[in-house]
């Protein structure tokens, strides 16, 4: 695995801890929340020491700024996006989360939040196994984040991102499933397993220090939604993650 790679999945720690992800750097994206789609865990990570040789990011001319420090309460609607985007999976309940200048957003008093859609669609989908970078993919129009837990306190994420047209949710939700795929074909102990035959993602994903989650996603007329669930033990059974599914239609 590349270093980027592994900078990509340790980024997901701070969106399902904190409900959101750090600032990514001026130059190409390199790492979140669930997730559904929807946002991977670990630790927030160092940086290299001088010794390191840094893999070199891919070149593109479609880069983003780190974003602006947050300067009041995120807003609980993006666009045509409210609470009622995301559903509450069966076994979890929303939490409110403060934010913070480290989490990158201020608190609203409710359990979702708004995010830039550039910085949403960025996190979710360099999370995956493959090279990509914001030339391969089409940005989204609006961006809204909730956070989870279930009764023993594990994190979960859904973010619901509203796109142009269908034509372009479909553009995006191809390339973040590809993303996913490629995860399958990993030879480190990083693995993906995909559950075949439903109407849209659900994944079991495998961190050597991180645990497991799973997570569900589906793509409906110009909407993408993803949630991603702590599941250690994989516990979470296929007609519960189908069930999760329907919902997102």
């Amino acid at each position: 695995m590349t270093r980027r790679r592994r900078l990509a999945l340790a980024a997901l720690a701070v969106v399902l801890l904190t409900g959101c992800t750090p600032a990514p750097s001026a130059g190409p994206p390199s790492g979140p929340t669930p997730s559904p789609g929807p946002a991977t865990p670990g630790a927030a990570t160092a940086s290299p020491a001088p010794s390191e040789t840094a893999d070199p990011e891919p070149t593109t001319t479609n880069t983003l700024p780190p974003p602006p420090a947050p300067t009041g309460p995120a807003p609980s609607r993006a666009g045509d996006l409210d609470a009622d985007a995301l559903p509450v999976p069966a076994g979890w309940r929303t939490v409110v989360r403060e934010g913070g200048a480290e989490e990158g957003f201020e608190g609203n008093g409710t359990w979702v939040r708004a995010r830039d859609p550039r910085y949403a669609a960025q996190d979710v989908i360099t999370l995956g196994c493959a090279d990509v970078t914001r030339d391969d993919y089409p940005d989204p129009v609006a961006a809204l984040e909730g956070s989870y837990v279930d009764d023993g306190g594990a994190p979960g994420v859904g973010v619901a991102l509203d796109f142009a047209d269908e034509a372009a949710a479909t553009a995006y939700w191809q390339r973040y499933t590809a993303q996913v795929g490629a995860c399958q074909d990993l030879d480190e102990p990083v693995r993906t397993t995909l559950e075949a035959d439903l109407p849209g993602l659900v994944d079991r994903r495998t961190y050597p220090d991180d645990g497991q989650w799973t997570e569900v996603g589906r793509r409906s007329g110009a909407r993408v939604t993803l949630v991603i669930l702590s599941d250690d033990g994989h516990r979470i059974t296929r007609a519960q993650a189908r069930t999760l599914l329907e919902q997102l239609a």
